[in-house]
């Protein structure tokens, strides 16, 4: 099911003890920030691709900021750095999704998340000279592949001084290539969240092509 919008914070008295993994991964204490009530926050995942261009074009059109959670392997190629580059350029906020983005792999243990982790930090950090401290975990911070060690992860990311976004209502894009915009469009205003905060799936792979519209 789909997770909570609002960032999390491990409990006090619950962190686990020191994970070693991920040496040099530390962001700091994140700045205390004043959101205004009934904000949307549109966010969008897994690109940077050739799509998230053209949705940067719409959102400079409408004058629209977002948040882009972008996978390491799509900063690979010329350009998918430049399109990152554009991403903070435009003022929109970046943050990291994941390097592989291989669910069994990065869940596997605490130490596997952090080493990917790392690697798609670096590498934003080298194409941008920004380093993040937000992130989303793919699937959301607790799903079927991280049940069983989700609360580790969480807490030790905290520990480090990042800060997770889940959501609280999704476009739908994610369960494949049926769905048309009307559908998308749909599945967002039709539904109100419990709060007056409203975070936003989407993607922005290159194959969400109605989600572009």
């Amino acid at each position: 099911s789909e997770s909570r919008s609002r960032s999390r914070r491990g409990k006090e008295g619950a962190l686990p003890s020191f994970v070693p993994g991920g040496a040099g991964l530390f962001a700091g204490l994140p700045a205390k920030r004043t959101v205004a009530a009934n904000t949307v926050y549109l966010t969008f995942d897994d690109g940077p691709s050739p799509l998230t261009e053209k949705i940067l074009d719409v959102l400079k059109h409408y004058r629209i900021k977002a948040t882009f959670f972008v996978v390491g392997r799509c900063l690979e190629s010329a350009a998918g750095q430049e399109t990152a580059r554009r991403i903070l350029r435009e003022g929109h906020s970046i943050g990291m999704h994941s390097d592989t983005h291989h669910y069994r792999k990065i869940y596997a243990s605490v130490d596997n998340w952090l080493d990917d982790f790392a690697a798609v930090e670096k590498k934003l950090a080298d194409i941008t000279g920004v380093r993040p401290t937000i992130f989303r975990f793919p699937g959301g911070s607790i799903n079927v592949y991280n049940a069983h060690l989700y609360q580790e992860l969480i807490a030790e990311m905290t520990r480090r001084g990042y800060v997770y976004f889940d959501w609280n209502i999704s476009n739908g894009d994610a369960l494949g290539l049926s769905a048309r915009a009307e559908t998308l469009v749909a599945n967002v205003v039709s539904r109100q969240p419990d709060n007056s905060r409203t975070v936003v799936l989407m993607h922005d792979s290159a194959g969400k092509t109605e989600t572009l519209k």
